[in-house]
């Protein structure tokens, strides 16, 4: 049976020009999104922006949810490979380090892409390819058996969880927040993940 999901891109480019002509409009909603808002974004905007034809961009995106959609995507992938060479790391690191690494990789992220703040606070429903999800939480569970052996993988898979949950928490907040006050979302959520994992871990 075939899915009902939205697709996100129309149209997956084959060809290097294409692919090229989508990510030049990725990069121009990205820019409108962190100039005025996804609100305020507009497929001519967009266009406009990435020097091309409206026809152009509905070549390849229906309408400008589906253009955040496969932004949300990129930038879910992009974090995906952050978190894992921290993870291939985390053996090797104490819990203060590990939330040090965590919480400045989040904030890091979210200052060099300053549409991705707005885009999670967006009003688009935007669902994680499940497979990728839970890989993610398998590395974590792994390295958190590696620092404490005497965890059982049920255990570990559920701290896992707790962690990446903690980590969302933190980007909801650090969004919500004004950009003067984002320094001590950090600093609380650091001190968050320090006690956990130290009770958790030993």
């Amino acid at each position: 049976m075939a899915s009902t999901l939205p697709r996100p891109v129309r149209i997956v480019p084959q060809q290097k020009r294409a692919s090229l002509r989508v990510q030049s409009f990725l990069d121009a909603a990205a820019a409108i999104v962190a100039e005025v808002g996804y609100e305020a974004m507009t497929m001519t905007a967009i266009a406009e922006r990435s020097g091309a034809a409206i026809g152009a961009l509905y070549r390849y995106f229906p309408d400008k949810v589906a253009v955040a959609r496969t932004l949300l995507v990129r930038y879910a992938e992009e974090t995906d490979e952050h978190w894992s060479s921290l993870i291939e790391e985390a053996r090797d690191l104490s819990v203060s380090d590990i939330s040090d690494r965590l919480v400045g990789l989040m904030a890091h992220f979210a200052d060099e892409h300053p549409a991705y703040l707005p885009l999670i606070n967006a009003p688009i429903k935007f669902v994680r390819d499940p497979a990728a999800r839970q890989n993610l939480r398998d590395h974590f569970s792994s390295a958190f058996m590696a620092k404490n052996p005497e965890l059982s993988s049920e255990r570990a898979l559920l701290i896992a969880n707790v962690v990446v949950q903690i980590m969302k928490g933190m980007i909801s907040l650090y969004a919500a927040m004004p950009k003067r006050d984002r320094a001590m979302v950090s600093a609380e959520y650091r001190r968050l993940l320090v006690d956990y994992l130290s009770d958790v871990l030993g």
